[in-house]
């Protein structure tokens, strides 16, 4: 009953901060959907193509959000937050791709979310408003 206390809790400061202008409706989404998918993470309900996603978000994120657990631009709890369909704020990963854009992304092809695009060059992850692929 406490968890859900505190989850409760959580939703209504991000009520108060969508009401300051601090963040869009859609963040509460982001925040349910996070916690959902952090509660069935490696089990046989996560799709594959999400699980290899969040792996890899994890993988390059920010380590003082890792470290500090919450992202140092938003604020949302890590590794929650990576596990939602958001993209990161602070430009350390894409929105969470559908499993034909992944296996594609994967594969090479360049992926652009908005007004960015990301690359996959030897695994290292390129990306940027212009990305060369070598």
């Amino acid at each position: 009953m406490k968890k859900v206390k505190q989850y409760l809790i959580k939703i209504l400061s991000y009520l108060i901060s969508i009401l300051q202008g601090n963040h869009e409706v859609i963040d509460i989404w982001y925040y349910i959907q996070g916690n959902f998918r952090y509660k069935i993470f490696a089990s046989k309900l996560m799709r594959e193509h999400i699980e290899e996603q969040i792996e890899f978000r994890i993988a390059n994120m920010n380590k003082e959000c890792y470290n500090n657990g919450e992202c140092v631009i938003c604020g949302c709890a890590t590794t929650a937050l990576q596990m939602c369909n958001k993209s990161c704020d602070g430009l350390c990963y894409p929105r969470m791709m559908s499993k034909k854009e992944w296996l594609a992304f994967k594969n090479g092809d360049v992926f652009k979310d908005q007004d960015h695009y990301w690359a996959l060059d030897n695994s290292i992850l390129l990306k940027g408003k212009n990305i060369t692929i070598h």
